[in-house]
């Protein structure tokens, strides 16, 4: 979602001005450090992180897209052990949350953007940024929550223009976006999250049917901005479902749909045979799996995945039989054996 976003161009003010959302302005005693000596997109996914794993998330679900993207790198065990020793809203567990999150990017970005875990060492000063923001994540959650998911994704809402994407907390009518910059929310940033709504509709999940509000909380300013769906003009939510995510169209970049036939993302594949995308391609250059390149994105028919899904059954299935047979053979000659000699 975020790649697609940067590259569309948009009216502009953007599709949603941030100026058409509801402010609020919360307050409390504390004030952030100016400096922090890590990347805001680390810090922002240890605030993230962390919330959902106070809020009660358990720690390898809330840490689950860092840990993917160690096992791609053969690093799970280094980044499990990591996981075990964060244990509340300590220092030292902010401090691994940190080096955790560093493996993200080989699962969002691949693995050639990797730099090594071992390098991220927040000081005294982003650590303490770190636990306000958390903080102040968990009052706003006491006021406008319960969660009722988190890290949420949009299987069947996916299409070939995007074809993975995940959003963060929903509440009970509301979808929220976490963000800690520094900067206003821009244009990219509120059609990221209308992306997101119109996908969310799109994938027929039970538990989007809520949504009425789409919202951000910037824990760094302490701000809440909140829009009503039935606020926005129902061309501009047209104009992105058909010119932003593709849906009811076909242009020339996307898979001909005429058909009716159903086509799965690599995202939506991961999910099927809950696997990381490293296997799916491994699937695919070793194993036959059915896969058209499309505008540099890879996706597989409903149809032909199932077929797939069902011959490599098959598969195992003969290996297992002819295994059984090949051990019921030896005990045969081994019975035999000792009879006779």
């Amino acid at each position: 979602v975020t790649q697609r976003v940067k590259t569309v161009k948009q009216p502009e003010c953007g599709y949603l001005p941030i100026s058409n959302f509801k402010k609020i302005e919360l307050k409390d005693n504390n004030i952030l450090f100016e400096e922090e000596n890590i990347s805001p997109n680390l810090v922002g996914l240890v605030v993230d992180y962390m919330t959902r794993y106070i809020i009660g998330t358990p720690k390898e679900k809330a840490f689950e897209i860092s840990i993917l993207g160690a096992s791609i790198i053969n690093e799970k065990e280094k980044c499990l052990a990591l996981l075990d020793k964060i244990i509340g809203l300590t220092n030292e567990s902010i401090l691994c949350a940190c080096k955790i999150v560093g493996y993200d990017v080989c699962y969002r970005a691949g693995p050639t953007f990797y730099k090594s875990i071992d390098n991220i060492a927040p000081d005294s000063f982003t650590i303490s940024n770190i636990a306000i923001m958390i903080k102040r994540s968990l009052s706003f959650f006491e006021s406008y929550g319960p969660i009722v998911a988190d890290g949420i994704t949009f299987e069947g809402g996916y299409t070939s223009l995007i074809d993975s994407g995940d959003g963060d907390f929903i509440t009970k009518d509301t979808l929220w976006d976490f963000k800690v910059t520094k900067n206003n929310i821009n244009p990219q940033h509120t059609l990221q999250i209308l992306v997101y709504y119109l996908m969310a509709i799109h994938s027929q999940k039970d538990i989007y049917k809520s949504i009425t509000k789409i919202g951000f909380f910037n824990p760094r300013k302490n701000i809440i901005y909140i829009k009503s769906i039935s606020e926005i003009d129902p061309n501009i939510l047209t104009e992105v479902e058909h010119n932003v995510i593709g849906y009811n169209s076909t242009p020339s970049n996307q898979v001909n749909t005429n058909s009716q036939e159903t086509f799965f993302s690599i995202t939506d594949v991961m999910k099927i045979l809950h696997c990381t995308r490293y296997m799916v391609m491994k699937y695919y250059s070793e194993e036959d799996l059915p896969l058209i390149k499309k505008n540099n994105k890879y996706l597989i028919s409903k149809t032909k995945l199932y077929e797939w899904i069902d011959y490599k059954e098959k598969q195992e299935n003969k290996k297992f039989i002819l295994s059984l047979i090949a051990f019921i053979c030896i005990l045969i000659i081994v019975f035999i054996f000792f009879i006779f000699f």
